[in-house]
């Protein structure tokens, strides 16, 4: 599961490490990544509910499987594709594949821990993400510019059919109890959780740092020419080195406080400055941003999933389609920042684009803010 965490978030992000060399190819500019951005987020966005009914009945193992298949499939289609039109459909395939993976991974990784603790299980899954989203900004950047960038592509689609491999070979079979029909009272009852949306909408802060760092760094610093793409890589990668290590200590805060409202409010104001930083469009002001930002993600995303598992009144079943429904609700909503950096970057220059992304990230304080005060519970 670590393995397929890994190459599922090189699929994810190397595109956007590596639009420099695919952009003159296409013949786009950075509305084009803001497209196959955004598309991505779609597919990932809007499949995750479909993902977390199909974990309640099936099971987390096969859903896994399916879901690595189908965007490794897509990512490897993708080197050999000729238009950014034809590049937004497989990278909405991948993002809905993605879909399939990421809630069953996160139940899968928690009960095989044993302790039933949801903040350390989604730690240590967001932290092998981390450790994938390294390999694409940093290495793919190097493999790109020594092979090109198609068969860069396919080299990490490849990897990805073999992580889907080893997933259905090695992990365990589902226990019988965790597969059932789908009833509508529970699933209902989750949909229309007000914590759970609250939680989904206050994600977003997080958001639009990572989106844009991860998806925009890169091009912005090889564009503007204050760093060679490999530098430019490296600095992008800090907001996935960082993120390695303070999930697993999200995780580990989470599951010992009490205020999980204000850790997360702290978060995204944290999340805005880190933005506000990269408008100063220098080297040492990517840095930071990329490093602050990865802080705050790492910290976030677990207790934002860890949330959803532990707020939601469903039955343990449900456990997928609850993480499903938050991550649903966060990455729709994702689309918004790709489209919106690149409207402003064309228009104003990449100094307001990082400046006003960040302005409009600290509006998420307000869905945190009407959340409960605490969000865990006991081991299960």
């Amino acid at each position: 599961m670590i393995f397929a965490r890994i190459i599922y978030a090189l699929n994810w992000m190397n595109v956007g490490a590596i639009f420099f060399l695919m952009g003159p190819d296409l013949g786009a500019t950075v509305s084009g990544l803001g497209t196959l951005t955004a598309a991505s987020y779609l597919g990932v966005g809007i499949m995750q509910v479909p993902g977390g009914l199909l974990v309640a009945k099936w099971g987390p193992k096969k859903v896994s499987v399916v879901g690595v298949f189908l965007c490794s499939l897509a990512a490897l289609g993708t080197s050999v594709v000729a238009t950014i039109p034809e590049i937004a459909v497989l990278r909405f395939i991948v993002g809905a594949g993605m879909a399939f993976v990421f809630a069953p991974g996160v139940v899968i990784v928690a009960r095989l821990l044993r302790g039933g603790k949801s903040g350390m299980g989604v730690g240590l899954y967001n932290s092998a993400y981390s450790v994938g989203g390294l390999l694409a900004l940093s290495g793919w950047v190097v493999l790109a510019l020594a092979t090109g960038w198609r068969l860069s592509l396919a080299i990490s689609g490849s990897l990805g059919v073999l992580s889907g491999v080893l997933t259905w070979v090695f992990v365990p079979r589902d226990e019988v109890n965790l597969v059932s029909s789908v009833r509508k009272a529970p699933l209902l009852t989750i949909l229309a959780d007000k914590q759970l949306i609250l939680v989904g909408l206050g994600t977003l802060g997080f958001d639009m740092s990572n989106s844009i760092v991860s998806g925009f760094m890169i091009y912005n610093l090889t564009s503007i020419k204050v760093a060679s793409a490999t530098v430019a890589g490296l600095t992008a990668s800090l907001v996935t080195v960082v993120p390695i290590f303070t999930s697993i200590w999200g995780g580990r805060v989470y599951d010992r406080i009490e205020r999980h409202r204000s850790t997360m409010t702290l978060g995204v104001v944290v999340s805005a400055a880190s933005l506000a930083v990269g408008s100063f469009q220098t080297l040492y002001a990517a840095i930071a941003c990329s490093m602050i930002a990865g802080v705050v993600v790492g910290l976030g995303y677990t207790f934002a999933f860890a949330g959803a598992r532990d707020l939601h009144r469903g039955g343990k079943e449900y456990e997928g389609l609850a993480i499903s429904w938050v991550n649903s609700i966060h990455l729709t909503g994702s689309v918004v920042a790709p489209v919106f950096f690149s409207y402003v970057v064309e228009r104003e220059g990449y100094s307001q684009g990082w400046l006003w992304s960040a302005l409009f990230a600290l509006a998420f304080i307000v869905p945190i803010l009407l959340t409960v005060g605490h969000w865990r519970r006991g081991p299960t």
